[in-house]
């Protein structure tokens, strides 16, 4: 199938009625955290349902399809009686008061971030950044040659996508380099993504960068409206906070079905970043939907759930209710199983090697649109919900192994210069 041509990729940029900030504190949101489901009986709070393993209650697309067979029971999670499948709950523990805050700047850049947002038409600019852009299109070139010919295409391709993954932090990018450099028009990104010749991840971080600067989003810093403080408490503890930055224009609304403007593979340090992009809805949130419409999208974290992860089919979990009362996020999750309504796949770093081999090696990243083909009732007495999910057809393979892997080594590289700042010491 033909890929689609340039004029479809416009991406939207919208600026939203601001949001309820939200603040993460770093003890429970490192990079390497799950990203557990938000239970509606703990009232927002954090909850880890500790499964490992159940016998089956299958349910498929038939209304009559029944079995009065109980699920299997791990014997390590019948010890309470209250919560078979979960561990007790966490105490409740009283926090020092906060003796100082302020905003830490995490910014690697040579520019602030609102050099990246003012429009001048009469900026200077140095030639060398515009040679630097006009030899990318030198690269299209050459490979468009390799194509044809099948002369040294692999070679080609590799010294190419090097430089799309290097183009993602250029700090220099504004209009004019962008104008002058004719990277939007048709030599540039669109040869790439418009040719199903070329790679698919090629095509894929090609369309990235053409969304992004077509809509004026030029800051390369992976932090970029995230106010990040850190602070110290009466007992000198160091801690640290992430809030989206409510002055942050460009932030994109996530209630949507569909992959909207997202890129099979596209990366983030930190599940906040993802609120900011349109990818997700929750800070510290597995499921995230609405009412009536089912669930949007989830994330794969592990975090004791009895989660299987296949790449292209998921056993998926629901949180811990009551007997008969599934959750408001199981409830999602059953409302796409009845509305047919496909859902978002973000994979974790907190999954553990053994329960996935397609999480990312840090932070979180998007795989595709999957749909909700099933369920099984794992305990009646909390109402646990596993998922059967599976990944529509016509997708980019997961870029999880080989040269199309995410994240990069630059955006692994750029995370490293800015992880010290949200791992405080003491």
């Amino acid at each position: 199938m033909a890929a689609p041509s340039a004029s479809r990729f416009r991406a939207r940029s919208q600026s939203v009625p601001d949001m309820v900030k939200l603040e993460l504190n770093d003890e429970d949101d490192t990079l390497e955290n799950t990203a557990p489901r938000v239970s509606k009986h703990q009232h927002q709070h954090l909850l880890y349902p500790g499964l490992k393993s159940a016998g089956k209650r299958k349910r498929d697309d038939s209304p009559n399809s029944k079995t009065d067979r109980p699920p299997a029971v791990d014997a390590s999670f019948t010890k309470s009686t209250s919560r078979p499948y979960a561990p007790p709950n966490r105490p409740k523990v009283q926090r020092a008061p906060i003796a100082r805050k302020f905003v830490v700047n995490t910014r690697m850049t040579s520019r602030p971030a609102e050099a990246y947002i003012e429009y001048n038409p009469l900026n200077m600019y140095k030639r060398s950044d515009l040679a630097t852009l006009v030899y990318t299109i030198d690269l299209v070139k050459q490979c468009v040659q390799a194509i044809k010919t099948g002369h040294d295409r692999e070679r080609k391709f590799s010294v190419l996508r090097r430089r799309l993954h290097q183009m993602e932090f250029y700090d220099f990018i504004e209009d004019i380099l962008i104008v002058k450099s004719k990277l939007l028009e048709d030599q540039g990104f669109p040869a790439i993504f418009d040719d199903p010749n070329f790679p698919f991840d090629l095509r894929a971080d090609a369309l990235l960068l053409f969304r992004r600067w077509a809509t004026r989003q030029w800051d390369p810093h992976l932090l970029r409206g995230i106010v990040t403080k850190m602070g110290t408490n009466s007992k000198e503890k160091v801690f640290s906070t992430k809030s989206l930055d409510k002055n942050y224009s460009l932030k994109v609304p996530a209630s949507y079905h569909g992959e909207g403007d997202l890129v099979n593979g596209q990366w983030w340090p930190l599940q906040i970043c993802t609120i900011r992009d349109g990818a997700h809805g929750l800070a510290e949130g597995g499921i995230y939907g609405q009412v009536a419409q089912g669930a949007y999208s989830i994330i794969l974290s592990g975090g004791g759930y009895a989660d299987i992860d296949e790449g292209d089919t998921i056993q998926y979990c629901g949180t811990s209710g009551e007997e008969d009362k599934p959750t408001a996020f199981t409830e999602r999750m059953l409302e796409s199983f009845r509305l047919k309504k496909s859902v978002r796949v973000l994979r974790s770093a907190g999954l553990a090697g053994k329960h996935s081999n397609y999480r990312p090696v840090k932070g979180i990243r998007y795989d595709g649109i999957y749909d909700v083909t099933g369920y099984e009732l794992l305990d009646k007495g909390t109402s646990m919900y596993r998922f059967t999910l599976v990944r529509c057809l016509g997708q980019d393979p997961i870029r999880y192994q080989g040269e199309e892997i995410r994240p990069t080594e630059e955006e692994l590289r750029a995370y490293s210069k800015i992880e010290r700042y949200l791992k405080p010491s003491g």
